[in-house]
């Protein structure tokens, strides 16, 4: 199994990002590092396939699962994460959270890239997620 977690969204403009991909390591630190900083996560809903009918989809973790199991994250919560990850990037807690957390051979710059990136990703609202 990939452990490359994508997520996908209808842009909202004409230019707007609607893909971005990371690792399932850093997905996992994304969640790690929204949740130290203010991040209450509410869960995601798995997307029904078609010829399925459900009357409210049940809330699920953040954890991926292949292409036939995607996951969605609302509007709301995907920007609320983004706002912790904001959060984090502007403490003087975040490398003491990064030495606990991560390889020591990590570099910081472009982790602390790939968590910005991220920001504006969530920033675009509602996305599904799965393992590629």
């Amino acid at each position: 199994m990939s452990s490359t977690v994508e997520m996908v969204r209808d842009a909202a403009e004409a230019k707007g990002r609607d893909r971005f991909a990371c690792s399932l390591l850093v997905w996992d630190l994304l969640q790690e590092l929204g949740e130290e900083f203010g991040w209450a996560p509410h869960g995601s809903t798995y997307v029904p396939h078609p010829s399925k009918k459900f009357d409210a989809p049940a809330g699920h973790d953040y954890q991926p699962g292949d292409s036939q199991d995607l996951k969605h994250i609302e509007a709301h919560d995907a920007i609320a994460w983004a706002n912790a990850l904001q959060a984090a990037i502007a403490s003087p807690r975040l490398d003491e959270f990064l030495k606990t957390r991560v390889a020591t051979d990590a570099p910081r710059d472009s982790l602390i890239s790939i968590v910005k990136e991220f920001i504006q990703y969530c920033y675009g609202g509602a996305f599904v997620f799965s393992l590629k």
